[in-house]
């Protein structure tokens, strides 16, 4: 069993936890999507892992950022990790 592509997804995911931790100086929520998807964020970003494809994870993404009013902006990819800034909605 190979372990290598499952670390390096792990890495990259702490990795992006970290850098969102640094952005901003309010606490990170941790909660799962519907189909296992785990969701982390603040009030102005947010990551999606383990989403089936990209336009999942922008759905589960906006619906976080509209809690606060705001709206999901694509920043980046990598693997199933995906993440995206809360911009206020115009």
């Amino acid at each position: 069993m190979a372990l290598g592509p499952y670390f390096g997804a792990m890495k990259r995911t702490i990795l992006l936890t970290l850098f969102l931790a640094g952005c901003s100086g309010s606490g990170l929520s941790t909660s799962s999507g519907p189909n296992g998807e785990t969701i982390v964020g603040n009030d102005v970003s947010v990551q999606v892992t383990g989403a089936a494809n990209p336009n999942a994870a922008f759905t589960l993404a906006q619906r976080y950022c509209r809690k606060n009013d705001r709206d999901a902006r694509a920043v980046s990819q990598s693997g199933t990790t995906s993440a995206f800034d809360c911009v206020k909605a115009a």
